[in-house]
This record gives structure tokens, sequence and C-alpha cells, in this order.
């Protein structure tokens, strides 16, 4: 579908990443690669052991030919005319990258638009954000910081996307596949300490704020960290790891219904990639990933004796 509505344009790519996935899309691709009209380009990556998004998307980034890119998730539609939008707003301006507006929390916030050569500038989306959250507005900052305008749309038809349970949107990221356990210990109304035990007897633990200080009877459930930014947050140099013993969690209760373990998580990856987006923000980094970003080892249209290598 989101080849059929942009088959008019030219020079068009789709870019698909398999990024080590076991759900059969090498399968489906190869089957259908001949209707594809030369405009797919298939990457399969067989090193992850678990889903990275920002790395993922670096990876993809990097793999693409042309000079525009823009971030699709697997559960997003392009919209029909999606990609003329694109080339021509970035023909008409100069210095800009092209975002759903702010208010838009649907699942297609993440549907950012840039040059290449400005993507690969500020080295990608930063991978010390691990997990959801955070990674599409550090993104938009460091774009910013480099003297971009981002450039908004709100067209209905650009904002279509699958809809997903919470559990889908992490069941193939670090936490929620090595999970053992989730305790959390009450130490005000207005702070939290929440522990996570591993499967390999690993923990990781951090205070966590309500920074307004009311409603302390709220449901996990409905905390929702990227629509309440600075409400929630992690207190500065709590976060412990190591070895877990029963003595850490004496005065906790642990989390046992799954709709709640599945919101936990979320909120806690959230937050914790807030740590990391309020640092770049406030030191107003432009480039992250000084060592690599996007680095692997992929295959091209189902050639597998002649890698790729992603340094």
């Amino acid at each position: 579908m989101n080849l059929a509505d942009n088959i008019a344009t030219e020079n068009i790519e789709f870019v698909i990443l398999d990024y080590n996935s076991t759900d059969g899309l090498e399968d489906w691709v190869q089957q259908n690669f001949d209707q594809f009209c030369g405009k797919v380009a298939y990457f399969r990556t067989t090193q992850p052991t678990f889903y990275n998004r920002s790395h993922s998307r670096n990876m993809a980034f990097r793999l693409a030919s042309g000079n525009i890119v823009c971030n699709l998730d697997a559960d997003n539609y392009a919209g029909k005319g999606f990609a003329e939008y694109l080339t021509a707003m970035f023909q008409q301006h100069n210095s800009i990258f092209i975002a759903p507006q702010n208010n838009n929390l649907s699942d297609t916030f993440g549907k950012i638009s840039t040059t290449k050569s400005d993507f690969l500038q500020i080295r990608g989306y930063d991978e010390a954000i691990k997990g959801y959250g955070f990674e599409d507005n550090d993104l938009k900052n460091r774009l910013t910081n480099l003297g971009r305008t981002e450039a908004t749309f709100n067209d209905t038809e650009f904002l279509k996307a699958i809809t997903h349970t919470e559990e889908e949107r992490i069941k193939n990221e670090f936490i929620y596949n090595h999970l053992q356990a989730i305790f959390v210990e009450n130490l005000s109304y207005w702070q939290s300490k929440l522990t996570i035990l591993y499967k390999d007897n690993t923990y990781e633990s951090a205070q966590i704020i309500d920074s307004m200080y009311s409603n302390p009877s709220i449901e996990i459930e409905t905390i929702r960290p990227l629509e309440f930014l600075n409400r929630y947050y992690i207190l500065e140099d709590s976060i412990e790891k190591g070895l877990f013993n029963e003595d850490l969690v004496a005065n906790a209760t642990v989390v046992t219904k799954q709709e709640t373990l599945i919101s936990t998580i979320n909120f806690y990856s959230q937050l914790s990639n807030k740590l990391r987006f309020m640092d770049n923000f406030h030191n107003k980094r432009t480039t992250v990933n000084d060592e690599s970003f996007g680095s692997g080892i992929v295959y091209k249209n189902f050639d597998y004796t002649n890698p790729i290598i992603l340094a």
C-alpha cells in the first residue's frame, strides 16, 4: 500500500530493514519482491538478539541511497502522495526537517524526515537512548541545534497507522525479554523506588519522582511520560545496577498483573531515556554516538555471499 500510494514519485526508494526478525518477513518479501518495481531495497541483519529502535533506524538510514530520508515505522502508512509532499517541501525550503505537529500523539510521532547529509552530520539517533521513548524528541532537538527549522504536517492522510497494544510495542526489546520480576517500593506519596530483576539475577533500580506531588493513588497504567514531559523524572544518581539479593526489595511489592508489568516497563523505559534526552538538551549537543552508529553486518536482497559491513 505504501508503495502503491507513492509509486508516481520518481526516484523513490523504500528500505526494508529486517532486524533479525522471526515473523516470516524475509519469506514474505521474497515472495512479493518482483511486484515492487525495483523501488524496494531489502536488507537483513542476523546479529541482533533483541530490538533496538535507535540502532535499527541508524542502520536503515545509512543504507538508504536517497538525499532525503524519512523514518517510517512498520506500523505506519506513508499516505497517498506523501513522497511528493516531502520532495516539494525540501525543494522549496532550505535547512528544514519535517515531522508531525507536536500535538499529534498518535503512533506516527516518529515519522521524521531530514536530509541524509544532516542525519549523518548529527550522527543519527542517539544509541544511548534504548527502548521506547524520547528518541524522536532527541533527534529533532539536535537537528534544531544544527540550525535546521522544523516544518510540521497535520494532514490526516499522512497520520495513519496500524493500532497495536502496549505489549506489542515492546515485546522484542531487551527489558521485556529478560524480565524476571518488577518490584515497587513507596517511599512517600510522591517518590517510589522501582527495581527490575532480570533472568540472569542482575537488577537495576531507580527512584522516581512525581514533581506535582499530587494524586498519589494514580494507576501506573495511566502514566505516559511522553504526554507529561516535565512531571515525572528519575532522581539523579539514584540508578543502581548489580547482582540481586532479597534485601534490596524487603519493603517492596512485586508487580503481578500483566497489564501493569507492561505499563511499568514502558514507564521506566521512557523515564530512563528522558535522562539522556535532557542531558543532550541541557548540554546543547548536536552530535552523539562518538565511536559509531548503525554499525553491523547486513545482507542485501537475499544475497548472503556478499555481506555489507557498516563500520
